[in-house]
């Protein structure tokens, strides 16, 4: 709790991927969006986020269909049969961030949609339950986010327009339970924009090289408990009653836009030298260049993915999938 308080009178953020003294994992940044509203300008920011490009886009497209529909729905007097919820009720617009950390993306998508949406939060760890309300409140937005136990999301069944999941399903001990109970909190029709981490796919030469020869360079590989395929990610997705539309791999070429991914296990090697001096190089050519070279890596991230993300596989995958109708 120091280092909590201690984060607060600095004003600053953890970053991603620091462990606490529990052995917690706490994922912490700033929302790209903090303007009290998105303009277009707002928007470009999103170039630079080439996984929350696809994931946002996804939702804002979907919310935008539901708006009229669901108005004429209620203009006619007919009443979509939603579980445990009156007329009202189910007529608000929600979305849904399935491991918040700290609250960014909360305040990004509350952002972008105002009052006409609201949005909820939720994750396993408490300390980032605190953050959270602290950065909601900081940047005026109303969202409500709550703890629970990674099992059994605290809401009635059909309940959402929306979920957001970024990097969680690899955490999670049972994913075809976990993948259930997204659908069973989202409406038939409703919308699942989720990144996930996966196993390295056949694509991945340099990490499936250093791999073979017993270096993992994942920075999060101990707790990554959940990996798999292309192939078994599609199968567990649809098996739980999502229909997937698109998938995309992210960053097949991680090793030349991310060397930041690869330097500290890579330089504490004393093999692969020629790897290891390709990585140096790249390593300090982007942190002397820095912001300006990370802005190029993370734009040609973008444009990787709508190249060459449905065929490569590499490790990482964009997953934009509805929730089917009934027994459809």
């Amino acid at each position: 709790m120091l280092q909590y308080y201690r984060m607060l009178d600095k004003k600053t953020t953890m970053g991603w991927g620091k462990i606490q003294v529990d052995g917690s994992e706490i994922w912490d940044a700033e929302p790209i969006f903090k303007n009290e509203k998105v303009v277009f300008k707002d928007w470009l920011k999103l170039l630079f986020y080439p996984k929350k490009w696809f994931l946002y886009n996804f939702i804002v497209k979907h919310v935008k269909s539901v708006i009229p529909a669901q108005a004429g729905i209620f203009s006619r007097g007919k009443i979509p049969v939603f579980t445990g919820m009156t007329e009202a009720e189910s007529s608000i617009i929600r979305v849904l961030d399935i491991g918040c950390g700290t609250g960014s993306d909360v305040i990004s998508l509350k952002k972008i949609f105002g009052r006409s949406v609201e949005v909820y939060g939720v994750d396993v760890v408490n300390l980032q339950m605190d953050l959270a309300r602290e950065k909601i409140k900081k940047y005026g937005v109303w969202a409500e986010v709550k703890w629970y136990n990674g099992q059994e999301l605290p809401f009635v069944e059909d309940y959402f327009d929306a979920i957001y999941t970024s990097d969680v399903l690899g955490h999670v001990a049972d994913v075809r339970s976990w993948l259930s109970e997204l659908n069973r909190v989202l409406k038939p029709g409703g919308v699942l924009a989720m990144f996930s981490e996966s196993k390295l796919g056949r694509h991945a030469y340099v990490r499936n090289y250093l791999m073979s020869r017993g270096l993992n360079v994942d920075p999060h590989a101990e707790f990554h408990i959940s990996l798999y395929s292309k192939n078994i990610l599609r199968e567990y997705i649809e098996a739980s009653g999502f229909e997937i539309k698109k998938m995309y791999s992210a960053f097949w070429a991680s090793f030349l836009v991310h060397p930041d991914e690869f330097f500290d296990k890579l330089q504490n090697q004393q093999k692969f030298p020629i790897l290891k001096l390709i990585n140096k190089i790249l390593y300090k050519i982007k942190k002397r260049l820095h912001p300006y070279s990370t802005a190029l890596c993370e734009l040609y991230g973008l444009v990787e993915m709508y190249l060459l993300g449905k065929w490569v596989e590499a490790q990482g995958y964009v997953i934009l999938a509805k929730k089917r109708y009934g027994k459809e």
